[in-house]
């Protein structure tokens, strides 16, 4: 029996810009300990906004997993 394969893998995050509007970056990783890295680089503004990783199942089938991530702000005092 064939087993589950990871070809590629996407951190997309996010960052508001009141000039610029909402903008997307996206960064390729090929481990999990390049994912890890990848998340604990991001400083503020960039937020994670979502991973997606692409592969094959077992049956040979192309198969795409999308995490999303939601964010918010709170300001002080409104807790």
């Amino acid at each position: 029996m064939a087993k589950s394969t990871v070809e590629q893998g996407i951190i997309v995050f996010r960052k508001w810009d009141e000039q610029t509007g909402l903008t997307e970056t996206v960064k390729e990783f090929a481990t999990l300990e390049d994912l890890f890295r990848l998340c604990l680089e991001a400083r503020d503004p960039l937020l994670v906004d979502r991973v997606q990783i692409r592969g094959t199942d077992a049956s040979g089938e192309t198969r795409k997993l999308t995490l999303v991530f939601q964010s918010i702000t709170i300001s002080e005092g409104k807790i």
